[in-house]
């Protein structure tokens, strides 16, 4: 089972005329076509044909009864299209003139499946095919991902295929094409380490637009935690239009939602310390913060009471926006404070600094930082506003 992938296709589609990119996937699919029945008809294979074809890409099935032959059409199939047909598409889109950069990922696996037969492809249910679908999803661009299940029985062409680690509980062996070197580095600068779960990545704060979805996605409880907060505060008083975090929080708080401000307590030994890490005012900053505050609770009389500020002795580490934390539908907007190493002259600034949001998905990373956030907002506190 083979499934084959143009990872450019965005790529293309969006600096192409629809004709122009429609005319680069039907190169595609017929050089795709073209190599499986010319192996196929060089190896006197059973059976090697196309199953499905999408535009972008499609699932091919090899088979004979001989599997040593089917073995050999399917891995010199998936040479053959990294290192001959790729390249030659290349050179055939640039002499056409169909702008961006052809990429392709290719994953085989070896399995079986229950024929219903011709015209019945569709139809068929399968682990097997499930499992290959994914890996070529996992699959880095210009490469292609075989199964441990390959890797055994595949001869002489073992030696293209480097191991990489596991897929979905399965050992996985890469080829690298374009002359990339080791595959191992290019495995895991896409795929990560093993245990990795999914994180959103952002490289600088998100904006007051994006903070503002998050707040209207809430329904009972925000968590904005950091050092000063000098920066939320500032947009709950802007004189700025449209004021959209300030307008979002009110919304939250009129739907009877719950918003906590956690900063640090600008006269503990936290804040001194910190300050003199960093050489900058941060009591100053935090003090102005409170200020902010103040006035926006004041404007807001009653509908601005469930907006509590708290003070703790101690140092977050990071600043986060947190919401419903929880319920299913939690989400973490978090940013580790860095600091820059000494004699470099500046320090890193908030807004400069990576951001990362976490969902459930994350399993134990979320957990470990829904603890820390809720213990920062709830245990040795002090409410000053």
């Amino acid at each position: 089972m083979i499934f084959v992938d143009a990872a450019g296709h965005s790529n293309i589609v969006a600096n192409n005329p629809r004709d122009i990119a429609g005319q680069a996937f039907d190169l595609l699919n017929r050089k795709v076509s073209e190599r499986l029945s010319s192996i196929g008809e060089q190896r006197r294979v059973a059976y090697a044909r196309v199953w499905r074809w999408a535009g972008d890409g499609g699932f091919l099935i090899v088979y004979d009864d001989e599997e040593s032959v089917a073995r050999d059409v399917t891995l010199e199939y998936v040479n053959s299209l990294l290192t001959l047909d790729l390249p030659h598409l290349r050179d055939e889109f640039s002499r056409l003139g169909i702008k961006g950069t052809l990429r392709l990922r290719v994953a085989a696996h070896r399995g079986a499946i229950r024929y219903r037969g011709a015209g019945d492809e569709g139809r068929i249910y399968s682990p097997d095919i499930n499992f290959v679908a994914h890996l070529e999803k996992a699959t880095p661009p210009d490469s292609a991902a075989i199964s441990g299940d390959v890797a055994r029985v595949a001869g002489p062409y073992a030696a293209l295929f480097e191991p990489v680690g596991e897929f979905e509980g399965r050992a996985i062996h890469l080829l690298v094409g374009g002359g990339r070197g080791s595959a191992l580095p290019v495995w895991l600068a896409e795929r990560g380490l093993a245990g990795g779960v999914p994180v959103n990545a952002y490289a600088e704060r998100p904006s007051q637009v994006e903070k503002a979805r998050m707040v209207q996605a809430a329904t009972t409880e925000v968590v904005d935690l950091g050092t000063s907060l000098r920066t939320s505060s500032r947009y709950l008083i802007t004189t700025e239009r449209p004021a959209y975090f300030r307008d979002a929080v009110l919304s939250f708080l009129e739907r009877g939602g719950r918003y906590r401000c956690v900063l640090m307590d600008p006269d503990s030994d936290a804040t001194r310390l910190l300050s003199e890490q960093r050489d900058e005012d941060l009591a100053g900053k935090t003090r102005e913060a409170l200020t902010y505050l103040r006035q926006f609770k004041q404007r807001h009389g009653g509908l601005a009471e469930r907006l509590e500020v708290l003070q703790t002795s101690g140092y977050p580490g990071m600043a986060c926006l947190a919401t419903d934390l929880d319920a299913p539908h939690a989400l973490i907007l978090a940013s580790p404070y860095l600091m820059a190493p000494p004699g470099a002259g500046r320090n890193l600034e908030r807004c400069d600094m990576p951001h990362y949001s976490y969902a459930r998905s994350a399993g134990p990373l979320f957990d470990h930082l829904r603890f820390l956030i809720q213990g920062f907002a709830t245990s040795a506190v002090e409410r000053v506003l």
